[in-house]
């Protein structure tokens, strides 16, 4: 037997939800989701030297991500293996755990990207829901807003138009992988113009949803009572990003980090995960000071690499 699909009002149900539980609306944030499992700045452990003991760390409080479009419940599905190879990461799951994620949208989808529950849009003020999870059913219920839905026609939802060519070159992975890798050797003259161009800030790296890379910094209190580690943030495109015990810099040069990370998103990923760590949400391009178009790089390389291929 066949449930009847199911809608909501969203008002009425994002207004329900907050009286009853801690909600982050993720619709207008710049930096991706990732930040409420990621944070910029976590602590591993805090030490009190008088005692010479660890305090424990304050527990996680249950919450609920909502409003995320399919492209980031798509990047969180792929953060969770990341996160849990070679090690589970503990403190990325110890605030996984404690998540409830809602996505929001109004585009077309044959097989659900992730999340727990998703809303499609119907009308202005009405969506469809769709339980994901047995956390997701769970909590529909609980609500109980929810009433039997109308068939409305596939035609009314509005496709999502962010790098529409980058997300065709997605769906070749392999090739874009040897794409990348190929350039650095037999393309280097556009990583050259791109090093002219890449202030190295690292922005590409915060805003992405995919990426994950950190550094691990001890710090005491003023008053030498207590001290710290924490994970901070890291980005493949800082100075100090490859600098190890001794001071060698595996890459120098500005033009060595920019390709890196493309390597690592492009190539290096799809050689430990079967994918590319880019969902083709369009927050790199649209936050880089330099302007830089992602897309446009990655087309140039891919149309090179299939001329120099060609038999």
């Amino acid at each position: 037997m066949t449930t009847a699909p199911l809608q909501i009002n969203l008002n009425g149900f994002l207004n329900e939800l907050k009286k009853k539980f801690v909600v982050i609306d993720c619709r207008k944030n710049i930096l991706a989701p990732k930040q409420y499992l990621f944070p910029a700045q976590e602590t591993a452990f805090n030490f009190d030297i008088k005692k010479s003991r660890l305090k424990t760390l304050p527990p996680i409080k249950p919450f609920i991500l909502f409003g995320l479009p399919l492209r980031d419940l798509e990047a969180i599905t792929r953060l969770d293996e990341i996160m849990s190879r070679p090690n589970k990461n503990y403190y990325y799951f110890r605030r996984r755990s404690k998540t409830t994620i809602i996505g929001l949208t109004d585009e077309q989808f044959n097989i659900p990207p992730g999340g727990d529950l998703i809303l499609q849009k119907l009308s202005p003020k009405d969506f469809a829901v769709m339980p994901v999870t047995a956390k997701g059913t769970v909590l529909i219920k609980k609500m109980a807003l929810a009433r039997p839905s109308k068939n409305i026609p596939a035609s009314q939802y509005a496709e999502n138009k962010t790098m529409p060519k980058l997300r065709l070159l997605l769906q070749d992975a392999e090739m874009l992988k040897d794409a990348v890798a190929w350039s650095w050797k037999n393309y280097p003259q556009i990583w050259d113009e791109l090093a002219k161009i890449c202030l190295g800030c690292g922005i590409c790296a915060y805003v992405c949803p995919l990426c994950h890379c950190f550094s691990t910094e001890d710090s005491m209190d003023i008053a030498g009572k207590s001290c710290k580690r924490c994970q901070n943030w890291a980005a493949c495109t800082l100075p100090e990003f490859s600098r190890v015990a001794g001071g060698h810099n595996f890459h120098k040069t500005l033009k060595e980090r920019y390709y890196n990370w493309f390597y690592h998103k492009f190539a290096r990923s799809y050689e430990e995960f079967g994918e590319p760590q880019c969902v083709a949400c369009g927050r790199c391009q649209a936050a880089c000071p330099a302007r830089i178009d992602i897309e446009k790089i990655l087309i140039n390389i891919t149309q090179k690499y299939k001329i120099a291929n060609r038999a």
